[in-house]
């Protein structure tokens, strides 16, 4: 019998436990969303990650000229978690995501 990979979502009540992976600076991401999920997804996405210091939620709110939903998230020391961007990839709430790379300080 083939084993069952569980699916993922913003929909999900918790993540389980990353492999974190040490990253010489900061990773970040940033996603645009459907504006009126925003209060929605910036929750999960505190309840998910209260518990990892290196994960800093840097700035959300709507974008000037279309009003879409942006978040900004940074790894601070770690590469983002590749379940968060499974997820970022997957859910139909996430119109687009840009992951970029800073040294750290």
């Amino acid at each position: 019998m083939a084993d069952i990979v569980p699916s993922y979502s913003f929909q999900s009540p918790d993540l389980p436990a990353p492999q974190a992976i040490e990253y010489a600076g900061v990773q970040g991401v940033v996603f645009l969303i459907e504006p009126d999920q925003l209060e929605m997804i910036i929750s999960k996405i505190e309840g998910w990650f209260e518990d990892r210091d290196e994960i800093v939620l840097v700035d959300s709110g709507q974008s000037d000229k279309k009003g879409i939903g942006t978040v900004i998230m940074e790894w601070e020391g770690f590469e983002i978690d590749p379940l968060f961007l499974a997820i970022l990839r997957d859910e139909e709430l996430v119109f687009d995501y840009a992951v970029y790379t800073r040294p750290e300080g």
